[in-house]
């Protein structure tokens, strides 16, 4: 899976390529605590060029969100492709992902937060 890391404001975004399983997505979790290590508390996780995830990949996300969480900073995964958001549907994790349909919807959400 390739990554992709842009910076948007005070806030960082993943972008990932490719299919999403419990080894691709370690290089996924190993960014996301390295920009929790630098302090960085608003992450946004763009799945759009994600087309396929395994029961792994899903454990990853969730983790990545319930890592996040209990560091106090807040994460949001957007742009997911239907099969995928599928995918997570089927086995009843969608409610454990904090999910928008875009970047700016994302961005929005993150700002709100920030602001409270």
């Amino acid at each position: 899976m390739e990554l992709k890391l842009l910076r948007k404001d005070t806030m960082y975004m993943v972008s990932a390529k490719g299919a999403m399983d419990l080894y691709t997505s370690i290089p996924l979790k190993d960014l996301v605590i390295s920009l929790l290590k630098k302090n960085i508390d608003r992450i946004i996780i763009n799945l759009a060029e994600v087309h396929t995830i395994d029961s792994g990949g899903i454990g990853a996300l969730i983790n990545i969100c319930s890592t996040v969480q209990k560091l106090n900073a807040r994460v949001v995964i957007t742009n997911m492709q239907q099969s995928v958001k599928e995918s997570i549907k089927s086995i009843k994790a969608i409610e454990y992902i904090p999910l928008t349909n875009s970047v700016g919807e994302a961005v929005s959400l993150l700002s709100k937060e920030h602001l409270q």
